[in-house]
């Protein structure tokens, strides 16, 4: 088997960014978007997952100039505007998916190939949210898009008694709410009554992400605690410093007495909850979709050897590189390396193209890469 050198793209969420939402930083404009797209129209041919592990496994001949797009976690606008554009230029895209954050209403709403044919204004696309089933298999039976895997949950979980901060106005705490309210992750984005779900004042502790967290379970009397001390706490002026020593003699003896975990999960308890993660996506997705599900992406890139040999053994053929230590550049069964675009300013736009020459495994643009690697690492 001979590794073939591709650069693998990744996007979020793309179009209208929505000022309402704490994770719109992920949100790339059209017109920029559209751009790169007329970039990857010229210069490279865009194929699936599948393909890439069937020309690498001998299945089928070599494509000139390889190009593969990912998105993940399934906004909305990957159907709104995302699908369009990517058939108008003729390419093709992977969405990685998560089935908690699906929405799960029986709904079709309109996208830009609508506008287009005069069947919708522009303004009926000023929604947020998550797609729907039946818009992903209409994107799935056009041969545009590829869905796949993005795990189970897509959330995270407190692992220490380490106090981070006490939720507040403007707080991002999408997995702390989702958890304690799941039927409503997968519509947070226009729920404008979300962040109220958490009193202000509940403790935050350290979190990692699902699949490679212990999880804790801190006691409720401590959380009960901290909202009646922050009942009548100015959250217009958070900070906090300032509203830790409310709080810090109180946590401190919680922690002296060992009593702010109650427990911590179980090897076996863990190992259930990561074969839910891992299997039941792929199964939801397969039986919603009526396909073969053989790809993974590690939400916020966490993972390790063992999670990606549990992957292989569901029946995936592949998972990202994402953050996990010590993996052979040229394991067959890591999707590799993702990389952002960036053609906001002429400098960033060379500099992409430079990466993109050198992740297609172009001379000397390649040789440069492995260099700077070396002397970094």
């Amino acid at each position: 088997m001979t590794l073939i050198a591709v650069p693998v793209i990744y996007y979020h969420s793309v179009g209208l960014k929505n000022p309402h939402w704490g994770k719109n930083f992920l949100t790339l404009d059209l017109p920029y978007f559209e751009n790169h797209l007329k970039y990857f129209s010229k210069h490279y041919k865009t194929i699936s997952l599948k393909e890439y592990w069937e020309i690498l496994n001998g299945i089928k001949d070599p494509v000139k100039r390889p190009l593969i797009i990912t998105f993940d976690d399934a906004y909305l606008d990957n159907w709104q505007y995302v699908y369009p554009l990517l058939k108008k230029y003729g390419l093709k895209g992977t969405i990685f998916i998560s089935p908690e954050f699906v929405d799960g209403r029986n709904l079709i709403r309109p996208n830009l190939l609508d506008v287009w044919n005069g069947n919708a204004d522009e303004n009926d696309l000023i929604k947020w949210g998550f797609l729907s089933w039946e818009e992903m298999r209409i994107m799935e039976a056009s041969g545009v898009m590829d869905i796949q895997s993005h795990t189970m949950s897509h959330t995270k979980y407190p692992v220490s008694d380490k106090l981070l901060d006490f939720h507040h106005h403007g707080a991002d705490y999408l997995y702390y709410i989702a958890n304690s309210f799941p039927e409503r992750k997968a519509y947070y984005i226009e729920d404008t009554e979300f962040e109220n779900l958490l009193p202000y004042g509940y403790p935050v502790f350290e979190m990692q992400s699902a699949v490679i967290a212990r999880q804790v379970k801190i006691n409720p009397t401590f959380n009960d605690y901290c909202i009646d001390t922050f009942r009548d706490y100015d959250f217009g002026n958070y900070n906090f410093e300032n509203a830790f020593e409310r709080i810090k003699d109180e946590y401190e003896k919680y922690k002296q007495n060992s009593s702010l975990i109650l427990s911590t999960e179980s090897e076996e308890d863990y190992k259930n909850r990561i074969r839910y993660e891992i299997y039941e996506s792929k199964k939801i997705i397969e039986q919603k979709l009526n396909k073969k599900v053989e790809f993974l992406c590690w939400p916020h890139g966490d993972n390790n050897e063992s999670l990606h040999r549990m992957a292989l053994e569901a029946g995936y053929l592949m998972t990202t590189r994402g953050k996990a230590q010590g993996i052979s550049k040229t394991d067959p069964t890591r999707i590799p390396e993702r990389m952002g675009i960036n053609f906001s300013t002429w400098f960033k736009k060379q500099k992409t193209i430079f990466k993109l020459k050198a992740f297609s495994g172009k001379s000397p643009y390649s040789e440069f890469v492995k260099l700077k690697r070396y002397f970094v690492n």
